[in-house]
């Protein structure tokens, strides 16, 4: 485990199992992230959360991504449910974006004919595999305020957010969460559930910058819908990896030093600095370009930057998000939305970027 949780679990240990309680579960690269929620009178109440580390699981070190085979994840995660003890025996499962389609298109909009059927057909014009091997889903945006219904010459459309997820996929997570003895009550794309848990009531675009192990996913959040994402093959693994190449020190130290130092303004961390900046120089051009190019095509202004991630939990790393961005830029607080115990606030507040997407799971059946 990368953190003890035995303090929080002595808080809850007297709780009964509810039929309210749900578990988020989000099945990372580097580390496996589980979150349990009960409703409680109209309230998401905290009952217990925990991480663990996968990269042992494959022999590597803590921090690096890992691909396990079905049944190390299967152990890993039976590890976690017991350190965390779980109790809930229904959870949502979050689908990598990567393994996921997702795309917004224009169809033609009448009241009179049935968009689903016009939506699935269309469908197989966007979708790179054939319908058959994918699980469908769609969302008609609201229209009132999407304002997603333009006329061309007498023709009407409407906006439709399109999602696909591969059957293999989906197959694979029922299997793995099968041997764990828990049920599963929805699969979402990771994407959904972070917003879900990293943003509020904004007006204006929101751009939520998910930086993990392996990849920094950015995701383009406008009126509460996600209107475009990019994912960049760079994570928090690189940062380590560009240290402990330049330094000529081995990963789990070069761990410590990245986690240990950041973007520290003292002199005697000018050296791991000058390491850092030029990785996450290239993730942030990057994501900045895309931004422009939503706002340019949109005539949609981005008012901030929302970090989540593991990787965004450097030190003075909204400081320099800011001056590269030039956008207002803050840390996600997903527990901030859930009841729990006053004296946790600070110890959750500083992990919770981690947890954002398995928030979001749960928020999505609470």
């Amino acid at each position: 485990m990368e953190f003890s949780l035995r303090g929080l679990l002595k808080i809850f240990e007297s709780l009964k199992k509810s039929e309210n309680s749900i578990l988020g579960i989000d099945i990372g690269t580097s580390a496996i992230k589980v979150v349990q929620l009960r409703k409680e009178k109209e309230r998401a109440v905290l009952e217990t959360y925990g991480e663990i580390a996968t990269g042992p699981y494959a022999n590597l070190k803590v921090g690096q991504a890992a691909r396990l085979s079905e049944e190390s994840v299967v152990m890993a995660l039976k590890d976690l449910l017991k350190e965390a003890n779980v109790k809930a025996k229904t959870a949502c499962v979050a689908v990598p974006l990567k393994s996921s389609f997702v795309t917004i298109i224009n169809l033609p909009f009448s009241p009179e004919k049935n968009l689903s059927e016009i939506i699935q057909l269309e469908a197989r014009r966007y979708i790179p595999v054939p319908i058959s091997e994918v699980i469908l889903d769609w969302w008609i945006l609201p229209r009132a305020m999407e304002k997603d219904v333009a006329k061309e010459g007498q023709r009407e459309t409407a906006q439709v957010l399109l999602v696909a997820i591969h059957k293999d996929t989906v197959n694979i997570y029922k299997d793995i969460i099968a041997k764990v003895n828990l049920k599963v009550r929805a699969y979402e794309v990771e994407s959904f559930s972070m917003i879900r848990a990293c943003l509020s009531r904004e007006t204006s675009p929101v751009a939520v910058l998910d930086i993990g192990a392996s990849t920094t996913k950015l995701a383009i959040v406008d009126f509460g819908v996600m209107k475009g994402s990019y994912s960049i093959n760079y994570g928090s693994q690189d940062l380590t990896s560009a240290l402990s190449r330049s330094l000529n020190i081995d990963f789990s130290r070069a761990e410590e030093m990245k986690r240990e130092i950041g973007f520290s303004d003292l002199p005697e961390n000018k050296e791991v600095v000058a390491v850092l900046e030029p990785v996450l120089e290239y993730s942030f051009s990057e994501a900045n370009k895309f931004i422009r190019e939503f706002q340019k095509k949109n005539q949609r202004t981005i008012g901030k930057v929302i970090l989540t991630g593991g990787g965004s939990l450097l030190k003075g790393l909204v400081d320099f998000a800011v001056k590269k961005f030039s956008l207002e830029v803050e840390l996600a607080d997903p527990f901030a939305k859930v009841e729990h115990p006053a004296f946790l606030s600070k110890a959750l507040k500083e992990v919770g970027v981690n947890f954002s997407t398995a928030i979001g799971l749960t928020f999505r059946e609470l």
